[in-house]
């Protein structure tokens, strides 16, 4: 919710974006002209009262509740040309200030088009004073002739509608102004026209009403006739709510139940002398509409450079605003961020986040509300960081231009462990960067010298474009191991089934150096020269949550053994794959990988339990090893000079205990490989 002046009342955000959007429709009360030197509806009650020699009842006497009322009683005692004299006698006069009315009317302009939407039901024409020297369009209408509320291009409504009637002369009679309680009765009751026009103006558009109260006669009327009408017709899908701007007195803002029962949001203020916050609130939000693109870059580049906790709310909330929440900008308040420099600080993306999960946690709501009640689904609303991550079981969809702006910002941060651990949590949720988001971070790479080794190769993993470089989520399983390997394990579509279940893939995850303490106490101190000070990378079958079912299946073939052996090819390839994704995490080569670690004893051995998964693939090669140990020596010699050659210790390791084990290699071989690997 932006506000537009320090201290001034908070304005929803879909207030401001559906006004954006020609969707809102403003009702001015008494409360308006007030400021401008006339007064309120009670006030010209007691106007009549005084000028026609009548005693005023007690000042909180249950009268002055309804002052439509009132005034009905002295038309009774005098003529009905003489009491609305006396109205238009008070109301006909010069206004003392009229900065709120052409705000008011600035805001009212229509943004498709020229013209304007307002609805007044002050009988004053201090909007037509206002309007000198706007190109605002002088389309009136005043009731009971009031125009269709519509919103479509063919006939759209397009004027300053007077809906209780406009002033004229005092010689004139004013009889069709709605002043009185009969008047009421007739414009919302018996004939209707104003609870027609209002039920359908509730219907089509949002309204924000100014310069009302609670306890407002005309209030009170123009939200019973839209009750009445919501009543009458139950299978309409919920109305947008109406906003109200209320005034409030001392520190505490009062109960919003009360407006909530009524179906009306408040918009609180503090009253402050002559309403100064509303106004100077209205003033401002006029002027950013009228020059939005100036103003969102003079917001933005005051409150992004500082961090978001020493920020006031209500500067992080505009800046919000401003960067990512109205849809229609093209883009442009996430464009002046990114390009800010120095750049906006990588703590704004936990702010970005945290709203987004805000909108995606209300939007849930609203359907599961919507389709309790067997009403349409809401729209989707736009989340910008989500659609750069969207879940690797998805279609990426095209990204938004506030999206694509947000991109060059989070780019600017590649050596920021805050956005690496963001990035690292979405991949370990099954989300993989939008390809376009890869693109650019492969762009960014290539020309950026300055970020340390350790960042670069973790953001090139990121970006890379292989299947070797994200996991499937694990509830959409590869394949059925059981129908494949049990009906005709020797089909050439289970080989490529079972290579594709164990294919090994890179995952990383956030660095272990960051949970051991001080990391300032380790020697060397981690400087992001290597990607294990950034994150953690690991080696994962693609199909890993299944491994213990295919591995079962195949255990309950006639003979595994033979299996594996016949698919030493395949698993001696897989686990160089392991190996191959190890180093380039950095963390294999000849002399070290994380076979060490994974698998103590090549041979099978009770201290190898509770490793990683990956490290089973040792267990297979040596059981179908064995296998052609007993059955092919030309062949087990081949594959133990093979795993020599492979330039990574654990086939070093492999290649070794299997020469000790063979009686097809001659000592001399044995004493070789042991001596000189």
């Amino acid at each position: 919710m932006p506000t537009f002046v320090s201290k001034g009342p908070f304005v929803p955000d879909r207030l401001v974006q559906q006004l954006e959007d020609d969707r809102v429709v403003i009702f001015c009360g008494a409360g308006i002209s007030m400021g401008a030197g006339l007064p309120s509806y009670a006030g010209l009650v007691a106007y009549c009262y005084d000028e026609l020699g009548l005693a005023l009842p007690p000042n909180k006497s249950a009268e002055w509740a309804w002052p439509d009322r009132m005034l009905g009683v002295i038309e009774s005692k005098f003529s009905s040309a003489e009491v609305r004299r006396k109205v238009a006698e008070r109301l006909d006069r010069q206004p003392t200030d009229l900065d709120m009315h052409r705000a008011i009317l600035r805001l009212a302009s229509m943004r498709q088009g020229n013209g304007l939407r307002l609805v007044t039901t002050n009988f004053d024409t201090f909007f037509e004073h206002a309007q000198a020297g706007m190109a605002l369009g002088r389309d009136l209408h005043s009731g009971p002739v009031l125009p269709i509320p519509r919103n479509d291009r063919i006939a759209t409504w397009r004027s300053i509608v007077y809906l209780h009637g406009r002033l004229a002369p005092a010689n004139e009679g004013n009889d069709h102004l709605v002043l009185t309680s009969g008047d009421f009765g007739r414009a919302y009751l018996t004939e209707a026209w104003a609870a027609r026009f209002v039920a359908r103006l509730f219907s089509d558009f949002t309204v924000l009403f100014i310069g009302y109260s609670l306890n407002d006669p005309v209030l009170r009327y123009m939200t019973d006739a839209f009750a009445a009408e919501e009543t009458a017709v139950r299978g309409r899908p919920p109305r947008e709510p109406a906003y109200i701007f209320l005034p409030y007195s001392g520190r505490t803002q009062p109960d919003r139940q009360p407006w909530i029962d009524r179906k009306l949001e408040p918009i609180f203020y503090n009253q402050g002398r002559k309403h100064a916050l509303l106004k100077k609130t209205l003033v401002a939000w006029a002027e950013a509409r009228q020059d939005y693109l100036k103003n969102t870059q003079l917001m933005i580049q005051r409150i992004a450079p500082g961090l978001p906790a020493t920020q006031h709310p209500s500067d992080v909330e505009n800046l919000l605003w401003a960067v990512v929440r109205r849809p229609d900008d093209n883009g442009h308040g996430a464009r002046i961020f990114a390009s800010l420099n120095p750049s906006p600080p990588i703590e704004w993306l936990k702010v970005l986040e945290q709203r987004e999960n805000v909108i995606a946690d209300d939007h849930l709501k609203s359907l599961a509300a919507a389709r309790s009640e067997g009403r349409d689904d809401p729209p989707s609303p736009t989340l910008h960081l989500r659609e750069l991550f969207p879940f690797v079981r998805g279609e990426p969809k095209q990204l938004s231009s506030t999206a694509e702006g947000l991109i060059a910002w989070l780019a600017s941060h590649l050596g920021s462990i805050e956005l690496v651990d963001w990035v690292i949590e979405k991949l370990r949720s099954g989300k993989r960067p939008h390809p376009e988001l890869r693109i650019y971070l492969r762009a960014r790479l290539a020309g950026l010298d300055s970020l340390a080794a350790g960042y670069a190769l973790f953001w090139k993993i990121v970006s890379a474009e292989g299947d070797w470089a994200f996991k499937r989520p694990s509830d959409q399983p590869l394949w059925d191991p059981y129908t494949q390997l049990s009906t005709d394990p020797e089909a050439p579509i289970a080989e490529r089934e079972l290579e594709a279940a164990l294919r090994p893939v890179l995952t990383l995850d956030r660095s272990f150096l960051r949970y051991m303490g001080d990391v300032d106490a380790i020697d060397p101190k981690p400087d992001g020269s290597r990607l294990s000070h950034v994150a953690s990378a690991e080696v994962e079958f693609r199909d890993e949550d299944r491994l213990q079912e295919i591995l079962d299946t195949i255990d309950a073939l006639p003979d595994p053994d033979a299996f594996w052996a016949a698919r030493l090819d395949l698993l001696t390839s897989l686990l160089r794959g392991v190996l191959e994704l190890y180093a380039v995490a950095g963390e294999a080569d000849a002399t070290y990988d994380a076979s060490f670690a994974s698998r103590p004893s090549i041979e099978p051995h009770v201290q190898n339990f509770n490793h990683k998964p990956w490290a089973k693939l040792f267990d297979l090669i040596w059981r179908g090893w064995q296998r052609l140990e007993a059955t092919d020596a030309t062949l087990s010699r081949e594959f133990v000079a093979r795993w020599r050659r492979i330039p990574y210790l654990g086939f070093q390791r492999l290649a070794l205990a299997a020469a000790g084990q063979s009686a097809h290699v001659t000592i001399d071989e044995k004493l070789e490989a042991l001596l000189n690997g």
